[in-house]
């Protein structure tokens, strides 16, 4: 009876540690892909009416268009 018990105990305990690693390592790609994209500045270019996304910290003199190269400023929502 006493082996069972120990046995009971390292078995829910491997699980338990088992479970909160593959909880922490998802947790952390999940929360590193978005902030990946939170990143991301997003534009609407006025002439050509491209969409496209930079990613840069400071735009706020604007991005070129990839297509048409205009100048435009960030889309605010």
């Amino acid at each position: 009876m006493q082996a069972f018990n120990w046995f009971l105990i390292l078995y829910t305990g491997s699980a338990l540690v088992g479970v909160s690693a593959l909880w922490f390592f998802f947790d952390r790609s999940d929360k590193r892909s978005f902030e990946s994209s939170r990143r991301q500045k997003i534009f609407h270019c006025v002439r050509c009416g491209h969409l496209y996304s930079v990613k840069k910290r400071d735009v706020s003199n604007g991005e070129q268009c990839p297509e048409c190269e205009y100048k435009n400023f960030e889309l605010s929502f």
